[in-house]
């Protein structure tokens, strides 16, 4: 085999390897995008159900005959006041470290 054939080979090679890379990529890019669109959709569909619910949370009154709907709107006001609650203990938390920091600072500048 000559030269000239045997890089004719490389050459023709080559650029089939190239082009199934190519369609795979291209293949990928397509998978990946129609994956972004399914991902906004259901991103969308949860953006509109939480809609839903601020709507029903601020008409509580109107799903009274709802019972279902009652006893979920309870058990969010529930965990509402737990993240109060929650919220509280942080605050007293972080105030004991820092007035725990602030003993440990005064005793050290006194020394």
């Amino acid at each position: 085999m000559d030269k000239k054939s045997f890089f004719e080979n490389i050459k023709r090679d080559a650029n089939t390897v190239l082009s199934k890379i190519f369609d795979k990529v291209e293949e990928v890019s397509k998978i990946s995008a129609l994956k972004l669109k399914i991902s906004n959709y259901r991103r969308i569909i949860k953006d509109y159900k939480t809609e839903i619910g601020e709507f029903i949370v601020s008409k509580r009154k109107k799903f009274s005959e709802f019972p279902e709907i009652i006893e979920i709107l309870d058990k969010i006001k529930l965990m509402e006041e737990q993240i109060t609650t929650k919220r509280e203990q942080i605050i007293e938390l972080q105030k004991r470290e820092k007035d725990k920091t602030k003993v440990e600072e005064d005793k050290s500048t006194s020394s």
